[in-house]
């Protein structure tokens, strides 16, 4: 899903202040991506409530653990890429738990970020936008049309219509394409990561297209390897 950028940017206006962070375990929410989540935890369910009472807006991070004792580290010490989302379609169910869809917008950094007495921290944001250089190193167009080909290859085998593509490569610029690609198939938190926190365009495709070329390469060498559509965190 490709939201209009230019609804986003009126979106993002009426940011100000802090802003509730959500930290998902194991997925890097990217802009234009659209996420279903489900949330029992009650601290989760309060930010959730406290950010619709507001704004509709948090800051979404990667929950960070140590590997060895499993505890969430702390965000503490340094300022860290988010991304910024608005929650949709919110639904209390019976239990208490609350059903949400969400979106990501843009990319931003935690500048500051604030504990509370309430159960969750709060942040004050430094958006960012995508960085397009003078003179790329890079063919901007024909990058585009690589990384549709082989991410049709790899996950859209079903789909051989050309002017869908032909479309899509029309209309989005290639640091939107690169993140809606990305956003619906499920990456290694680590280069999930790598991709928020890239705001050079041209770099962002280059991590995207070395990706995609190193998943065709497991395929070819493993014909009986499919591809995954990706899973949602469930806090």
């Amino acid at each position: 899903m490709v939201a209009d950028n230019a609804v986003i940017e009126q979106q993002l206006k009426t940011i100000s202040g802090m802003v509730p962070v959500l930290n998902l375990e194991d997925y890097v929410l990217l802009p234009h991506a659209v996420i279903p989540l489900r949330f029992t935890a009650p601290a989760d369910c309060q930010l959730i409530d406290d950010a619709l009472n507001a704004h509709g807006f948090i800051a979404v991070d990667l929950k960070q653990t140590c590997p060895a004792a499993g505890t969430e580290l702390s965000t503490e010490s340094g300022i860290r890429t988010v991304c910024v989302a608005s929650i949709l379609a919110p639904y209390q169910l019976q239990s208490g738990a609350r059903s949400i869809l969400l979106q990501g917008l843009c990319r931003a950094q935690m500048v500051v970020l604030q504990n509370s007495e309430l159960p969750y921290q709060k942040t004050l944001l430094d958006l960012k936008t995508d960085y397009y250089a003078d003179q790329p190193v890079i063919h901007r167009e024909h990058r585009q049309l690589e990384l549709l080909e082989l991410y049709s290859r790899l996950y859209m085998d079903h789909a051989s219509n050309p002017m869908y593509y032909h479309q899509l490569h029309r209309e989005v610029s290639l640091g939107t394409l690169c993140d809606t690609l990305a956003g619906t198939i499920r990456l290694e938190p680590a280069l999930g990561q790598m991709l928020l926190h890239e705001q050079d365009v041209d770099l962002r495709s280059d991590l995207l297209l070395s990706f995609f070329k190193n998943r065709l390469r497991e395929r070819q060498q493993s014909p009986a390897t499919q591809a995954l559509s990706t899973d949602f965190s469930c806090n």
